[in-house]
């Protein structure tokens, strides 16, 4: 999860009756500290500086869109993928209609990490860009198996894999967590944020779910290895980690996943749960950058992706510029 999408939690509710009350100067001045986050995060972004002009239509005419309710279907080149949209203003979307294939800088890493006949798991799919871009380079041989429970998101991760005529994507309508049953997801002011923790300000609103250990619908599945497990579940990283135990010890497979402190709190999670059990099963932990290039980190980052590798892994990527065992 990169900046944007902390860009969308610090606005992912309405104004409070206690924010209308504020001073009109107050307001103001909130209104000038969420201009000022948004600018800071495009000047980060590589893509925004080296075609300020691009960028800056691309949100202007995303903007048109959400007002005209037209979705968009766009074209990823890296990939030789597309991808549908629907016209939603606060959400994943716009971050794929404005950056593409920059939408993430874990995205550049599938490169190295994905190859022909490898086994890709992605947990919280959402639309599917992931699992797009996953599919594609694993290709025939390989498989990718895509879990997303919301009834807001799995249609569109369907349309996704059906415009891209992809056979090696098995979608799954479930939550991967740690023990197999049903359980009620929240859902927040954008589908990107619906969780299995109520953040307080949100509205009474969600859906039942059904929940499976990723050991066992890999098993379901009939799917005898994983190679890749990318996790992207608004907190509940940790619990996705503890049904996949089997998996994580006898394959130890590379696991992108998400840092969301908050997110974990809201469940009664420790913070850095996710980080701990990767840790204590004897994963190294990785932050990426633009470009695939990667750098080790000690400590878990306040919020964002990382990639953890297990230290006896004997395929690291050579461009990772890590030791073998």
């Amino acid at each position: 999860m990169n900046l944007a999408n902390q860009n969308f939690r610090a606005n992912r509710t309405n104004e409070s009756p206690r924010d209308r009350a504020q001073p009109s100067g107050t307001q103001m001045q909130r209104g000038f500290k969420l201009l000022e986050a948004r600018w800071k995060y495009l000047k980060a972004q590589e893509s925004f500086r080296r075609s300020p002009l691009l960028i800056a239509s691309r949100l202007i005419s995303w903007r048109a869109r959400c007002l005209l309710q037209k979705p968009a279907v766009i074209k990823l080149s890296e990939w030789d993928a597309r991808m549908f949209l629907a016209a939603e203003w606060r959400g994943i979307e716009k971050l794929l209609f404005t950056f593409r294939e920059n939408y993430e800088p874990e995205m550049s890493c599938l490169k190295t990490i994905l190859s022909p006949g490898k086994v890709f798991v992605d947990a919280g799919a959402n639309i599917g860009i992931y699992s797009v871009a996953a599919s594609k380079l694993v290709a025939e041989t390989g498989r990718v198996l895509a879990f997303e429970p919301s009834a807001q998101s799995f249609p569109v991760l369907k349309k996704n894999i059906a415009l891209n005529r992809l056979t090696n994507v098995r979608a799954f309508p479930v939550a991967l967590a740690q023990d197999s049953g049903k359980a009620w997801l929240h859902r927040g002011p954008n589908p990107t944020l619906n969780s299995l923790g109520k953040d307080p300000a949100w509205k009474e609103e969600g859906e039942e779910i059904v929940t499976e250990t990723l050991d066992k619908a890999l098993e379901r599945a009939g799917i005898e290895r994983v190679d890749v497990i990318k996790i992207d579940v608004q907190g509940a990283e940790e619990l996705v980690i503890r049904g996949a135990r089997k998996t994580i010890t006898l394959e130890r497979p590379i696991v992108i996943f998400e840092v969301w402190p908050e997110g974990a709190l809201l469940l009664g999670l420790s913070p850095a749960g996710a980080w701990e059990l990767l840790k204590s099963a004897g994963y190294e932990f990785f932050e990426a950058s633009r470009g695939g290039k990667v750098s080790r980190t000690e400590t878990p980052p306040a919020i964002g992706n990382v990639v953890a590798i297990h230290r006896e892994t004997k395929e690291k990527p050579r461009s990772w510029g890590l030791s073998t065992p």
